[in-house]
């Protein structure tokens, strides 16, 4: 008897599963004879440093306040916008440039189960061209826990010295010797807050106070109170209160109240003295309801001459720290203002040293904006960070 074909005896349906099984030693065979890709080098982690980069960067601290543990300072290209690094600050931990800008000192916290345990206080010292640790120094458990401000740790003129905010809640500052890397000692500053260096004297600094004066500290060569001297009242902090943050050139801090008077103060001698006070704000404008707010609420041109102020309207009690609505600018030699641009939430302002950007960190998202500063109140948009931190409330420039 002759055989059936195959397709005869079989279902459809086992006909095709014996095709399949027939082809499926070919395919494997085609997927042997394939050819293979060359094996991928091994990755090596390397480091590198911001040497031969460019100068024109900026550093943002950013709290980040929904893991307050876990701060950092990033660093920026401020015409990129691009990250270059980033150096970690912990527990609130606040920052400042040295005056050649050739270090960032950091006083921060740690615990030994990072959220509880056994607290530590340092400085610590970071090179600006590495951000890698250089040194530290463990200080008094006193330092004060804060948000990302200005003047919360500073250094004097001549670099000797860096200056640490504490509050227990009673306030002192601790003095740590840079060259012999050690805590020199600690000065009592009952009612006063922040640090205000004198650019002219090495071992000079003052403090705003809450009843309205400035008290100046000398220190001597080993970083103790040399001198004490305590100003006239200079402000109301009821009637109109000074934003704690201020901005330098040479021996004068410059303040600006919560109602918008720009008051200039010298601290050059042993003894603060105000220089001048200037109303920014027309009574019209007062009407409205305009104000500053903000964390760095205004940046002031390093020649002195101009002014840039995150202002909103409806201006309140307790609103001081809104974001702008608008950016005003001045020209402070003719006392007027000159220009008006969208506050975009700017919460913190600062020119960079050589006076040719504005930074801005906007409040309200977390972006930073960078502009190229024309003058007479021109901007001209040069970077914009999406998001340069959580919780970014300081801005300082390198250059």
């Amino acid at each position: 008897m002759t055989a059936a074909p195959l397709s005869r005896t079989l279902s459809p349906r086992r006909a095709l599963l014996v095709a399949a099984l027939a082809l499926s030693p070919l395919a494997v065979h085609a997927q042997a004879n394939k050819a293979v890709p060359a094996e991928l080098p091994a990755e090596t982690l390397g480091t590198s440093t911001l040497a031969g980069k460019t100068t024109e960067r900026v550093y943002v601290g950013d709290v980040a306040i929904a893991h307050i543990v876990d701060g950092r300072v990033r660093v920026f290209d401020a015409r990129g916008g691009k990250l270059l690094g980033m150096i970690a600050t912990a527990y609130g931990g606040n920052f400042v440039l040295s005056p050649k800008a050739d270090e960032i000192y950091v006083a921060t916290t740690y615990f030994t189960r990072l959220a509880r345990g056994e607290r530590t206080d340092v400085l610590e010292a970071y090179d600006t061209q590495s951000l890698r640790p250089k040194w530290e120094v463990v200080l008094p458990t006193k330092r004060a826990q804060t948000l990302n401000y200005r003047g919360l740790v500073s250094v004097t003129a001549n670099g000797r010295f860096a200056l640490v905010q504490n509050a227990t809640p009673a306030t002192s500052i601790t003095v740590v010797d840079l060259a012999e890397r050690k805590v020199a000692g600690e000065i009592p500053t009952p009612g006063c807050w922040g640090t205000l260096p004198s650019a002219t004297q090495p071992l000079r600094f003052a403090m705003l106070c809450g009843d309205g004066t400035v008290a100046t500290v000398t220190l001597d060569d080993k970083g103790a109170p040399a001198d004490r001297q305590v100003s006239d009242k200079l402000f109301d902090a009821d009637a109109d209160a000074w934003f704690a943050t201020g901005e330098q050139i040479g021996d004068r801090w410059h303040f600006l109240s919560f109602k918008g008077v720009l008051h200039e103060v010298d601290v050059a001698g042993p003894k603060a003295v105000r220089k001048s006070s200037k109303d920014l704000i027309t009574a019209a404008q007062k009407k409205q309801g305009w104000r500053p707010g903000g964390y760095q609420a205004f940046a002031l041109h390093p020649s002195g001459r101009w002014l840039v102020a995150a202002m909103h309207d409806g201006g309140r009690e307790g609103s001081h720290k809104l974001p702008a609505k608008q950016l005003w600018m001045w020209d402070l030699q003719s006392g007027q203002r000159i220009a008006t641009a969208p506050g975009q939430g700017s919460a913190s302002l600062v020119f960079s040293k050589s006076g040719k950007r504005l930074h801005a960190l906007d409040g309200l998202t977390g972006a930073m904006r960078v502009w190229d500063w024309q003058g007479n109140g021109k901007l001209k948009l040069v970077a914009t960070v999406a998001q340069a931190g959580e919780a970014a409330l300081q801005v300082e420039s390198h250059d």
